[in-house]
C-alpha cells in the first residue's frame, strides 16, 4: 500500500491518535480546508468540519472527546460573563468557536461581540490546545476560566467531542484500520508522550484525566445533539447530513 497522507493538529492531546505515523502538523481550520482541497487521504479534523463536509466518513472508535472539563478549551475573562462585551476568538478551530456560539446562544442566552482583535490586553478570549494550557500555568488570580468542556457536560449530560479521523473518498480501504491500530498503542503509550513534555506529570494527568479518546454510543449522540444545534444556530444548513462511522 502507498504511504498515507495524513494530516494532523500540533496539539498535545493528539499525539496518542498519531502514534507511529508520519503527517503534516497544521492549526485546525487550515487542516480541514486542506483536506477538502484532496491533500489528505485522512486527517484529524475538528468535528465541526466533519459535519460540514456532505457525507464524511469518520474513523469509528477514536477521537479527542471530553466528559466534562476538557483543560484546553477555555473562555478566559475577567467580568463575569454576562458582562463581557466582546470575546476574541482563536480562529484556529472551528469547532471550539462554534461550540461557543452554540452555548452562548442557547445555554446562556447572550449575544457578546466575537471578535478576531482587540486592543485591550485584558480582554476576554477563546483560547485552545496547548495555548489554553500554557494561560492555566501563568494566569494570575484575576482570570475567570469557562470550561466549555465541563460546560457543555453540564447543561447537555453528554460528552463532547473536539475532533475525530475522517476519511477522503479516496483514502485506501486499509486506512481506517490503521489509524485504529495507532490509537490503541498511542492510549498504551501515553506515559512515554508525556514524559517528553516539560511537565510530565500535568501532562500525563491532562492526556488521561481531562481527555477521552473514545468515541462509542453517547459521543456519537453528542455529536448528534452539537449538529442539531448548529442548525439551530443557523451554523449549518438544515441539508447538512449526519457523519457516517466507518
Amino acid at each position: 500500500m502507498r504511504a498515507l497522507r495524513l494530516g494532523c493538529v500540533p496539539y498535545l492531546n493528539a499525539r496518542p491518535l498519531l502514534h507511529g505515523l508520519h503527517a503534516e502538523l497544521e492549526a485546525p481550520s487550515l487542516l480541514a480546508d486542506h483536506f477538502a482541497e484532496g491533500r489528505y487521504d485522512a486527517a484529524l479534523i475538528p468535528i465541526y468540519e466533519s459535519l460540514r463536509l456532505p457525507g464524511a466518513r469518520i474513523v469509528d472508535g477514536f477521537g479527542i472527546c471530553s466528559l466534562g472539563p476538557v483543560y484546553s478549551v477555555i473562555v478566559a475573562h475577567r467580568q463575569p460573563l454576562a458582562e463581557v462585551e466582546e470575546i476574541v476568538l482563536d480562529p484556529a478551530s472551528r469547532t471550539s468557536v462554534n461550540l461557543l456560539r452554540v452555548f452562548l446562544a442557547k445555554r446562556l442566552l447572550l449575544a457578546p461581540s466575537l471578535v478576531e482583535n482587540s486592543a485591550d490586553p485584558v480582554a476576554a478570549r477563546l483560547l485552545i490546545g496547548d495555548a489554553a494550557m500554557e494561560f492555566h500555568r501563568r494566569a494570575d488570580a484575576s482570570w475567570n476560566i469557562c470550561d466549555l468542556g465541563r460546560e457543555w457536560t453540564e447543561w447537555t449530560g453528554l460528552p463532547f467531542v473536539f475532533a475525530a479521523w475522517t476519511l477522503s473518498e479516496n483514502a485506501p480501504p486499509e486506512t481506517a484500520g490503521i489509524l485504529r491500530t495507532a490509537a490503541q498503542a498511542g492510549l498504551a503509550a501515553r506515559p512515554e508522550i508525556a514524559a517528553l513534555e516539560p511537565d510530565p506529570a500535568a501532562a500525563l494527568d491532562y492526556l488521561t484525566q481531562s481527555i477521552r479518546y473514545i468515541i462509542g454510543e453517547p459521543e456519537k449522540l453528542a455529536i448528534r445533539k452539537f449538529r442539531s444545534l448548529l442548525i439551530e444556530c443557523g451554523l449549518l444548513p438544515d441539508i447538512a447530513s449526519e457523519p457516517v462511522f466507518v
